[in-house]
């Protein structure tokens, strides 16, 4: 996954993250809870947690396990 970003960035927004894994918001929402990425809620906003190169890892782990 040699294309994939790593980065020191602590968080996203949704939109900025859905933009970093290159998939839309729909597709953020319509993921299974276990196969999102971490995330927290801060007030009425969520804050992204993950990487998103861990996230689209774990993903791809968990595609070749099943």
């Amino acid at each position: 996954m040699s294309d994939v970003k790593h980065t020191d960035r602590a968080g996203w927004s949704i939109p900025s993250y859905c933009e970093a894994c290159n998939f839309c918001r729909a597709t953020f929402y319509n993921l299974p809870e276990d196969r999102r990425p971490r995330s927290l809620k801060i007030g009425k906003r969520h804050i992204v947690i993950e990487a998103p190169a861990e996230f689209l890892a774990r993903l791809a782990a968990k595609q070749n396990a099943a």
